[in-house]
């Protein structure tokens, strides 16, 4: 064809391919910011929602099975959901009500599977969170007249059907159920439970065991002070100061150690080992003894360094090279702590601490295969340019 240029024909096709790669680069780049960059408190927010199941109840963690459901993971995934969306719009509500009031019937049940009192308190938390009517019927008054029975008049504590013995442990969860309830039937005995709360008191370590003579240890301690808070005889505990020296001995504070420092460990001076459990029973107990031992940046630091950039719920350290699944357990912990440091952390400003974005290390399979392309693109794009440079006349 007369007046036809070969050469400028592909010249000018070499730079429409051109111009539709960088085209396409940029369109995946920025499709990539929008698809991997998410906000904490939204990937945590979708964490718990898919641990809810078909009978209403949640799961501990995504590939967990019936087993990992209990009164107290469906509490923890609410109690965080409930946290950052009140009217919780994006899960089964019906189900997870009728799920609650099942539980609760359990633990007022005289046949099947005896329940304990922190299950109780667990099932009437889920009802309370879904503004659920459970008082409606006799489920709840029967629960409270239960509960009231555990008290031992002997001991002044309060100890479960299967529990020979008065604990901290029972004691504080039939409280804290009898004032969610909004039954105050154990204020008529505060003074006397507030003695059997300081008899756990140990001496020696300076710290609270679960039962008199007992093993001290920092849950059994948040156990003691919260029950002494709620009964408002916190005034009549002394050892506030020895205490918080206690605690403080379970605190990681060691940077050759990471992954674990600025957080807390089951066992005294042990820098290599941390649990977010422990931190926030530690972190809750020198908060409210108001001591100047909390570490409030390093923790906290820590705690967010714990959000799994894979599922998004929070989880403890493991030195194995496998993927750790999230609990959602521990991510309750997690977030019962930053509320501690932040009590806006899950609020809708920009600024508030869970809104900081991540990076899904999970996207999708298109995104991962547009950006290995486009690297491969732009080395052959460099290549071509030397080969060019080299070559010109």
């Amino acid at each position: 064809m007369k007046g036809y240029n070969r050469k400028g024909f592909r010249k000018m096709k070499q730079r429409h391919n051109i111009l539709a790669f960088l085209f396409l680069s940029v369109l995946i780049i920025s499709s990539f910011d929008y698809s991997v960059a998410t906000s904490r408190k939204d990937l945590l927010e979708d964490f718990c929602i898919s641990n809810q199941t078909a009978t209403g109840g949640f799961m501990d963690f995504n590939n967990g099975t019936a087993d990992t459901i209990s009164e107290f993971t469906s509490y923890a995934n609410l109690f965080i959901l409930n946290e950052i969306d009140p009217n919780l719009e994006k899960i089964d509500k019906s189900k997870a009500e009728f799920w609650g009031i099942d539980r609760l019937n359990d633990f007022t049940s005289t046949t099947g599977t005896e329940k304990s009192i922190p299950d109780a308190y667990y099932a009437l938390g889920i009802l309370v969170y879904l503004n659920a009517t459970a008082n409606e019927n006799s489920t709840l008054n029967d629960a409270i007249t239960k509960m009231n029975g555990f008290y031992n008049e002997t001991s002044h504590g309060y100890n479960g059907e299967n529990s020979p013995i008065s604990t901290l442990s029972d004691t504080y969860y039939a409280i804290e159920f009898l004032e969610r309830a909004e039954s105050l039937s154990y204020s008529t005995n505060s003074t006397e439970i507030a003695s059997f709360v300081l008899s756990c008191w140990d001496s020696e370590d300076n710290a609270f065991a679960g039962s008199p003579g007992g093993y001290a240890n920092p849950i059994d301690s948040y156990f003691a002070i919260q029950s002494l808070k709620r009964l408002d005889k916190l005034d009549l505990f002394n050892q506030k100061e020895e205490l918080s020296d206690f605690i403080d001995e379970f605190y990681c504070d060691d940077p050759v150690f990471e992954a674990h420092n600025g957080g807390y460990s089951h066992t005294q001076n042990s820098p290599s080992s941390s649990s977010l459990m422990m931190t926030y029973y530690c972190v809750s107990l020198q908060n409210t003894l108001n001591s100047s031992k909390l570490h409030n940046e390093t923790t906290l630091n820590w705690i967010l360094s714990r959000q799994s950039p894979y599922d998004f719920g929070f989880n403890d350290y493991s030195s194995t090279s496998s993927i750790e699944y999230s609990s959602a357990k521990l991510s309750y912990f997690a977030i019962r702590s930053i509320l501690i440091f932040e009590e806006d952390a899950l609020g809708d400003r920009n600024s508030d601490l869970m809104n900081e974005e991540l990076w899904n290390l999970s996207t999708s399979g298109w995104i991962i295969a547009g950006i290995v392309l486009i690297c491969i693109g732009l080395a052959a794009l460099a290549g071509y340019g030397i080969y060019r440079y080299k070559n010109r006349i």
